[in-house]
């Protein structure tokens, strides 16, 4: 079994509960990392304008 199929077998057993704090886990995550690739373009952007 591969590690995203036991995955989606684990989240298939959560709670509602269990499975609303995954998905604010999830949106939080995905802010910060979409946070961070945006300052790194911004610093792409910068290095190659010089």
């Amino acid at each position: 079994m591969s590690t995203v199929a036991e995955i989606e077998s684990a989240i298939e057993k959560l709670s509602p509960q269990e499975r609303r704090e995954l998905a604010a886990w999830y949106e939080e995550r995905q802010a910060l990392l979409n946070a961070a690739d945006s300052l790194l373009q911004t610093y792409d952007d910068e290095e190659q304008a010089k």
